[in-house]
C-alpha cells in the first residue's frame, strides 16, 4: 500500500472551537505548491481520507482540484488526538492500494514514526507537509518511508 501523509495546510491561530479553524491564504498557497510537486506520484491514490476538521476539509478539497477523480471520507480515525492503532486496523482492512491522509499533528507525526520504525518525534511535519510511505502490512516497523516534503 502507497500511504501519502499530508498535514493540513496553515490555520489561523484561533477559533472558538479548534474544529473550525481555516486555512490561512498561506497554507492554500502552500499546500498547492506541495501537491503540484508531486503531482505525478499523487496521481496514484484512489482515494482521500480526511479528518472533519475545517483546515483537514479545506486542505482535502485541494487535494481533489489538483487530482479530480479521487473521492473525500471524512473519518474521525484523522482528528490531532485520533489512536494510531485503530487507523492502521482501519487502513489494513479498506482494501485500497493507494490513499492520501488528511491529517494533523501530533497524529501524523507518530503515525508516520511508528509505521517506518523510527525514533518516535523524528518526523514532527509541518504544515502543508506531505510524506510518502509503502507497507506491506499496516503495522509498527513495516513501512518504508520513501520522502517527505516540506513548503
Amino acid at each position: 500500500m502507497k500511504l501519502f501523509l499530508l498535514r493540513h495546510g496553515q490555520a489561523e491561530d484561533y477559533c472558538e472551537n479548534d474544529a473550525g479553524r481555516k486555512l490561512t491564504a498561506r497554507g492554500i498557497a502552500e499546500t498547492e505548491s506541495i501537491i503540484n510537486r508531486k503531482l505525478p506520484e499523487l496521481s496514484d491514490a484512489t482515494s482521500i481520507w480526511a479528518s472533519p476538521y475545517v483546515r483537514a476539509q479545506q486542505t482535502a478539497e485541494i487535494v481533489k482540484r489538483c487530482v479530480p477523480d479521487l473521492s473525500i471520507d471524512t473519518t474521525d480515525l484523522l482528528v490531532p488526538d485520533a489512536n494510531p492503532q485503530r487507523l492502521a486496523k482501519a487502513l489494513e482492512t479498506c482494501g485500497v492500494d493507494s490513499l492520501i491522509l488528511v491529517t494533523h499533528q501530533p497524529l501524523v507525526g507518530t503515525f508516520l514514526d511508528w509505521l517506518a520504525g523510527l525514533e518516535t518525534g523524528r518526523y514532527r511535519m509541518g504544515t502543508s507537509a506531505l510524506a510518502l510511505i509503502q507497507a506491506e502490512f499496516i503495522a509498527g516497523d513495516c513501512g518504508e518511508l520513501e520522502w517527505v516534503v516540506q513548503p
